[in-house]
């Protein structure tokens, strides 16, 4: 069994890390293998595009919902959101001095090798968000373009480049997100001309484009061959949150293992956010992000118009972890009956 998270705050990435995994499944012929731990090209590419066999994954959506499109492969098990700081940054000389100053410039876009760029909707997303966060709007911009790495590349050097074009005077400003982009910031002596705070992002709606949505997705022959692993996998990643709320300075800890950055700059970036955002599930409030965020891929052609996800969503997995009261199920079992 293969699994797969960004190298951020993941409910995957607080289990994994303390061998939750490897123990749910010690007394079963089970092999528990990150994705990080190969670097085998079809390995990597597979867990993109959700190809590789018996993988659970949580990650980016929209690169979850590209690859649903893709091959159909994957279905979905639940929602997160991550909430970390979000940087605009130029060098230090830069004449720009707030976020108003940003009309006539050039905007730093990475653009990763292959067929689709998660790196690039992102910040295509962001800056369409903070554009008009600042009244101007994305047409009184310029993107440009920064060739990066692979998206399926351990650890891409995406920020690095970013700065590299930036100092260089190829682009005018660049995001950085996260502790990790606070970190890189410093070292390079870029000036922050905004910092939208993990609470910021939190409370505006008008910033819910910086917030980084995540997809829980399994392999869906996977799912219909052993559901009960499924389903024990899915109970361990929901009861992620219930951890970190016990022993926040030790998910926090965790959280800064995954980002290869220290517990300061971790707690800098996520603030207090750290816990809610290991939270995980299939509410509605939960999947109008979600809906946002499909229909703004379709508008821009990064996924087909007619792609319908209805078939995607499994809420029933994780549904069956978190039984409804038995009040609530006498009144839905008696309205049963009723219409029979």
């Amino acid at each position: 069994m293969w699994y797969a998270r960004c190298p951020t705050l993941t409910a995957l990435g607080l289990i994994a890390n303390r061998g939750i995994l490897q123990r749910e499944f010690l007394r079963e012929n089970i092999n528990v293998i990150s994705v990080r731990e190969n670097s085998t090209p079809a390995v990597r590419q597979g867990h993109l595009d959700h190809t590789l066999p018996n993988l659970i994954r949580e990650a980016d959506a929209a690169t979850a919902l590209w690859a649903y499109g893709l091959n159909g492969r994957s279905r979905l098990l639940a929602l997160g959101a991550t909430y970390h700081s979000v940087s605009v940054v130029v060098p230090q000389k830069s004449p720009l001095r707030s976020l108003h100053d940003l009309k006539g410039v050039r905007l730093s876009v990475p653009r990763e090798a292959g067929s689709f760029s998660p790196a690039r909707v992102r910040a295509l997303r962001a800056w369409e968000t903070i554009t008009a966060f600042a009244g101007s709007g994305p047409e009184a911009v310029e993107f440009t373009n920064v060739v990066s790495d692979h998206p399926s590349v351990p650890f891409g050097d995406i920020a690095r480049r970013e700065i590299e074009a930036l100092l260089g005077g190829q682009t005018d400003a660049a995001i950085l997100y996260g502790a990790k982009g606070i970190e890189l910031a410093r070292a390079a002596g870029l000036r922050e001309l905004h910092r939208f705070s993990a609470t910021d992002i939190r409370h505006d709606d008008r910033l819910s484009g910086l917030i980084e949505l995540r997809a829980v997705t399994v392999d869906d022959p996977f799912l219909e061959a052993e559901p009960n692993v499924v389903a024990r996998l899915l109970r361990q990643l929901s009861e992620a949150h219930h951890w970190a709320q016990t022993f926040p300075k030790e998910a926090l800890n965790q959280i800064a293992i995954e980002g290869k950055v220290s517990a300061d700059l971790a707690f800098e970036a996520y603030g207090d956010l750290f816990v809610e955002g290991a939270q995980i599930g299939l509410e509605a409030f939960r999947q109008k992000p979600l809906s946002d965020l499909e229909q703004w891929l379709k508008t821009r052609g990064f996924i087909a118009a007619d792609l319908s996800v209805g078939d995607w969503l499994r809420s029933d997995i994780i549904q069956s972890l978190h039984p409804a009261p038995a009040a609530e199920r006498r009144h839905t079992e008696g309205s049963a009956l009723s219409s029979v």
